[in-house]
């Protein structure tokens, strides 16, 4: 998935909201995702979750949804196009560079002993995310998450210390800082960028989930080392101008179905991990699964690097990252 992610190509949404009265004054809702493969759960989710708008609104709300291009913004400028009304929907998965904070949940091996671990830092972190979203005119409806974001390449990768001198897409900057520890070069490229630059050897690997990027680039790599270096969170997000204009029966019943189709989306990316990993295997790909003592002597050499991350970021993510560590037990 991969904050980041993930390695996706850019896809869109548009939607209409009509209420009755003069067409001219009718508010027309744009949204915006990041797949262009219609067959892909995020983009299926993304239609259903528009047509149920649509009924439980009694079609006062109307949707149609385009894949990608169509709307010339890039993944990492979605927060401040919905704040700025330029979208009004949207599902952002990039960001922490505007919203600095979320980057909580990429800090490598925090959250990542289990899902119930992520879960538990999401409840913590959610209500300061949604305060800092609402200072940017942007309405929290609901998060989701891909799979534990793994490490694949080109070529050998049986071990952390093959990474020494590769080039890797990294989805943000805590999985930048990872693999420079590793001695890994780190490459931000867009999605769009990410399978031209693997046939050109421009990259030697990159960090995602098999749910995600193995879907796109699956083929492409011939390595899957499976060492989970955070969950990929995505946000639901609307523009709040827009949404407190909205009825509140209207608003409650679109925050709901909003974390009702994130939840859906969530397990079936879960449920699909190693379903695409199983597939990628059969058809050649190393999987290499770590013993808990690499995981334990990786984990000791990023834990640093969390405190530095907080002091560098916020009082505001100190304050979260303790709670976090608290909670989870680190």
């Amino acid at each position: 998935m991969t904050r980041k992610l993930l390695a996706m190509v850019v896809a869109g949404i548009v939607s209409s909201l009509a209420i009755p009265g003069d067409a001219s004054a009718q508010p027309l809702w744009k949204g915006y995702t990041f797949f262009s493969t219609t067959n892909h759960p995020d983009y299926q989710h993304l239609e259903k979750f528009a047509k149920e708008l649509e009924k439980i609104t009694g079609g006062k709300i109307r949707t149609k949804v385009n894949v990608g291009g169509s709307l010339p913004i890039p993944g990492t400028a979605v927060t401040q196009a919905v704040g700025e009304g330029t979208l009004t929907f949207a599902h952002d998965g990039f960001f922490t560079g505007n919203l600095p904070l979320g980057g909580l949940t990429n800090l490598p091996l925090l959250t990542t002993s289990s899902h119930e671990d992520f879960r538990k830092a999401i409840t913590i972190l959610e209500p300061y995310l949604a305060k800092e979203l609402d200072k940017r005119g942007v309405k929290l409806l609901a998060t989701y998450n891909f799979p534990l974001q793994t490490i694949w390449a080109t070529n050998k990768l049986d071990s952390l210390a093959d990474l020494k001198g590769k080039k890797m897409r990294v989805n943000n900057q805590p999985q930048a800082d990872f693999m420079r520890r590793f001695e890994a070069t780190p490459v931000t490229l867009a999605t769009a960028d990410v399978a031209p630059a693997l046939e050109r050897s421009t990259v030697e690997g990159l960090t995602t989930a098999s749910a995600g990027g193995g879907r796109l680039w699956g083929d492409m790599l011939k390595y899957n080392y499976r060492l989970g270096l955070n969950y990929d969170l995505m946000l639901y997000i609307a523009n709040k101008a827009a949404f407190e204009k909205l009825p509140a029966d209207m608003q409650a019943k679109v925050v709901e179905a909003a974390r009702k189709d994130a939840a859906e989306l969530t397990k079936e990316l879960a449920d699909s991990e190693d379903v695409v990993t199983a597939q990628l295997k059969a058809k050649g790909m190393v999987v290499h699964v770590p013993d808990d003592k690499v995981r334990a002597e990786a984990l000791e050499r990023v834990r640093p690097y969390w405190d530095e991350w907080a002091k560098a970021t916020s009082p505001e993510a100190v304050e979260v990252l303790a709670k976090v560590r608290k909670e989870v037990g680190k």
